[in-house]
């Protein structure tokens, strides 16, 4: 197949994609906005400035003319937009087909809400697609209360058959708490870290560290609160981490935070599960999709720092849960999210539209 996508370039999810069919012999063109350099894709870069998630991308509709010429020149097979109300619209009005597009999260579960131009939008996007992409079951539903279309393939992201070997390394006399998630407002950092200070002020545990990996909007605010608690010498702000350190982490950790107001499915809590690490997390449907409250993780019904205190106490000192909770979810990894069956079975489906 010739496969053209049409995304963001710098994204590390979408270079997985990439990576994924030029490894099966595809020939793999990418058109972006922004650098990119991946071995065995012919990127095709146009304008010169980054698609922002949370809106103001009215420029991309400049560049339709030189996308209908690029997509002249590369004649593909098929198309795959990532990203509904950026990439994904834009390559719905070129009215190219077969046309996929995938969506990730925000551009259904918040976008669309924000007023009627996004909604518009996105329905647009999405009734032009052939093929619409979704990495969980709630996100697809929620497609569907958007455009009456059946075309809608629920692939979670996966991760890689490797993972479930890691070596698990945690140290006995340490407790290390892991948050993973881009550092915006969404992702409520800023409650992890006070509840993490509570299990140091009221429940005296001296030999626990927080470790949080990534970057955003709010890194700035969390340095700000850390020091403000005093608690600087017991969390470790690392930003982005290679995936070798982040790996790493991971067999280390014995519990890792995701609390999200909303997401669709993480590939790191994926990853957490495969590796070992114990999940506590928001209670939302992308989350309960794989974590069953005290089966295979914690689901907290509320997120403020008290109830994530004592949820973070219990898993701790919950050994015989966590080392439940650690082959039960090998065994989902295993059956639901290994990359390599995921897009094979995207792959069909691309072969099915050409």
């Amino acid at each position: 197949m010739k496969i053209c996508f049409i995304g963001d370039g710098s994204s590390v999810h979408l270079k997985r994609w990439l990576n994924y069919f030029v490894s099966k012999n595809h020939e793999v063109h990418l058109i972006t906005f922004t650098d990119s350099d991946v071995n065995g894709v012919a990127v095709h870069k146009i304008g010169n400035y980054d698609i922002n998630s949370d809106g103001g991308n009215y420029k991309y509709i400049f560049s339709l003319n030189k996308i209908k010429k690029e997509l002249k020149d590369i004649k593909p097979d098929i198309v795959n937009a990532h990203y509904v109300t950026s990439y994904g619209f834009i390559a719905s009005i070129t009215k190219i087909c077969p046309l996929v597009i995938s969506a990730w999260g925000t551009d259904i579960l918040v976008t669309p809400n924000k007023n009627f131009l996004y909604k518009f939008i996105t329905k647009k996007a999405l009734k032009n697609a052939d093929l619409i992409t979704s990495d969980s079951e709630f996100m697809s539903n929620e497609i569907k209360k958007l455009v009456n279309k059946k075309n809608i393939l629920t692939v979670p992201m996966g991760i890689e058959k490797e993972l479930l070997n890691v070596e698990r390394k945690e140290n006995k006399d340490e407790i290390n708490i892991l948050s993973l998630r881009t550092v915006n407002k969404n992702s409520n950092i800023d409650v992890i870290i006070k509840a993490f200070y509570l299990l140091i002020k009221e429940e005296k545990m001296n030999n626990i560290k927080l470790i949080i990996t990534n970057d955003g909007t709010e890194m700035e605010n969390i340095k700000s609160l850390i020091l403000k608690l005093g608690i600087e010498d017991r969390v470790i702000v690392k930003g982005f981490v290679q995936r070798e350190e982040l790996i790493e982490l991971l067999a280390k950790a014995q519990l890792n935070i995701s609390i999200p107001d909303s997401d669709s499915t993480s590939v790191t809590l994926l990853e957490s599960m495969a590796c070992g690490s114990f999940n506590i997390v928001s209670n939302i449907p992308a989350n309960t999709e794989w974590i069953q409250d005290n089966y295979n993780g914690l689901v907290i019904n509320e997120i403020n720092e008290k109830t994530l205190k004592s949820a973070m106490k219990n898993a701790i000192l919950n050994e015989e849960l966590r080392q439940k909770a650690l082959a039960i979810n090998k065994d989902i990894i295993s059956s639901k999210a290994l990359w390599e069956n995921n897009m094979k079975y995207v792959e069909e489906e691309y072969l099915k539209l050409i």
